[in-house]
């Protein structure tokens, strides 16, 4: 990455800016992001931004840098900043726009950034001054000098993407971090799949970037939480990197989730290597157990008859699989969501995560499905994957609904996470433990009389056996204590988000009503 220059004449000596960067709330989010997990061991999120603390990096030091963000700390309410950037994702645009609106007329200029308006830039300039489509690094400098001269542009775009061979560190220290549970790091960008329903090749493009491997040390040693989320869409594209990568950190002590494609489970030395480096968690991008759906939605990468062995492979290693499945496609039934309970029971899938088909502007999916006349509109609050958002060809919205709201609350009652759990961790093999806990005595001790007071005093048998099976588990060194733990918190996040959702489904379940026309094959008929 070059250096960035600032070319700004607009700061006398001595004057600063007051500049707020602003994750905005979002309502509705769906029960992967383990939000509840957060909260139930005294957090307030999982994970948080990683883009606003790098465009602080990027920022000239006579700025007076606030970084907000609404799922950890609240916008101060009279505030009157001189500009703002905010991020802006499609779930939460509507409030990204009501903060833009609300700090326009308090005289800031407001600069949109995000995947949103990359893909619908003219929406964003109908409520701010300004957006930035695309990757911001090499745009920041530019918006603030312009900024600075009262000269401020509309559109801010660059030509080309950016080499990101070298990025800055990002600016933690302002950010509470002491109310996260993991800080993000990204080491790639872009994919070469073409997946219709992904935005990340369409964002980032097709060739993957990788930065230089002492950079990306460089951020990991200097961060202030020893638990980490790469966010790149696929870690291990390139073994030879990947091997590298997590040789050089090993030594930090610290744990880590990725996401990788399948065939990471053909590398056992990566494998290897990734366990001994902290590695916790691979998120699987498995889709569907359906190949014809997999052949739909061109993830040629993804083989289902080699799902069940390349989980055996990875969990083997000591790292569980983080599965990701969609239902919605235009091969897919109901039957998909037994079709997908049944799997994760044969495969021993713990921690699965399962969303309703949507889209995201930009996509070949959204593109498609707006030719055909089959995007529902005015939903953004819902597009986090719990709440149907286009017209299915094989289902009506509110049975595709309906079945995947039981399917959830199916898959984690204490009986389902047993069967799926119990086999798989006597095993053995997640007994590695794990120095990055910077927990102190009194935190600890705090978390273990929660966890028996959520477990042994429930009212539900089944939960209390779990926990007694847990803790027998660790007698017997199958299973290390903070995996136990994990996994017992975690199960309770994830149940506690579905007993949340359970009080808004009446309300989505009318929304869904008025938009309905049932199953979109029917509509073609009536077509013809």
């Amino acid at each position: 990455m070059p250096d960035y220059e600032h070319e700004g004449t607009g700061c006398m000596e001595g004057e600063k800016f007051t500049l707020f960067l602003i994750s905005p709330f979002q309502q509705f989010k769906h029960f992967g992001t383990q939000c509840f997990t957060a909260r139930l061991v005294g957090r307030k999120n999982a994970n948080t931004s990683l883009a606003l603390p790098i465009l602080a990096a990027l920022t000239p030091d006579y700025y007076d840098i606030k970084i907000f963000d609404e799922e950890l700390n609240p916008i101060p309410i009279n505030a009157k900043p001189d500009i703002v950037g905010i991020t802006t994702h499609t779930p939460s645009v509507q409030r990204a726009y009501q903060i833009a609106g609300m700090f326009r007329d308090r005289g800031a200029k407001v600069i949109l950034g995000g995947p949103h308006v990359t893909y619908e830039p003219e929406e964003g300039l109908e409520h701010a001054d300004s957006v930035v489509i695309g990757e911001a690094e090499e745009l920041w400098g530019k918006c603030l000098a312009d900024f600075e001269q009262g000269k401020i542009q509309e559109i801010y775009q660059s030509e080309q993407k950016i080499a990101f061979s070298q990025n800055v560190l990002p600016r933690w220290d302002l950010v509470d971090t002491s109310n996260v549970l993991s800080l993000s790091v990204q080491a790639t960008r872009g994919c070469p799949y073409k997946c219709e329903f992904c935005i990340v090749s369409k964002m980032f493009g097709r060739k993957v970037r990788f930065r230089d491997i002492d950079n990306v040390v460089e951020e990991v040693a200097a961060l202030p939480i020893r638990n980490i989320l790469f966010v790149d869409d696929n870690l291990t594209i390139n073994k030879k990197y990947a091997l590298e990568l997590v040789r050089r950190i090993k030594p930090f002590e610290i744990t880590w989730t990725c996401q990788s494609s399948l065939d990471v489970a053909d590398d056992e030395e990566l494998l290897k290597e990734m366990a001994e480096a902290g590695c916790r968690f691979i998120v699987l991008g498995l889709e569907s157990v359906n190949p014809e759906s997999i052949k739909e939605t061109k993830k040629f990468q993804n083989k289902a008859e080699h799902y069940l062995d390349a989980i055996r492979r990875i969990n083997k290693a000591g790292i569980q699989v983080y599965s990701s499945f969609i239902v919605g496609f235009d091969h897919d039934t109901l039957e998909e969501f037994n079709n997908i309970y049944q799997f994760a029971i044969k495969a021993e899938l713990v921690y699965v995560m399962i969303s309703i088909l949507g889209t995201h502007e930009g996509t070949d999916l959204h593109e498609r499905m707006k030719k055909e006349g089959r995007l529902v509109q005015g939903k953004a609050k819902y597009t986090g994957g719990m709440f149907p958002v286009l017209h299915y060809m094989q289902m009506s919205q509110l049975e595709l609904f309906d079945r995947y709201h039981e399917t959830l609350n199916h898959l984690y009652t204490w009986e389902s996470i047993g069967e799926r759990a119990f086999p798989l961790f006597e095993k053995g093999y997640f007994v590695r433990t794990y120095k990055t806990d910077q927990s102190g005595f009194f935190f600890k001790f705090k978390m273990t009389l929660n966890l028996f007071g959520i477990y042994l005093f429930s009212r539900d048998k089944s939960k209390r056996k779990a926990f007694l099976k847990m803790i027998d588990l660790i007698r017997k060194d199958k299973v290390a204590i903070e995996s136990a733990a994990l996994f017992l918190v975690s199960m309770e996040g994830f149940r506690c988000h579905l007993r949340v959702m359970k009080k808004h489904l009446p309300e989505m379940r009318n929304e869904i009503k008025l938009q309905d026309k049932g199953a979109w094959k029917n509509q073609m008929v009536d077509q013809k």
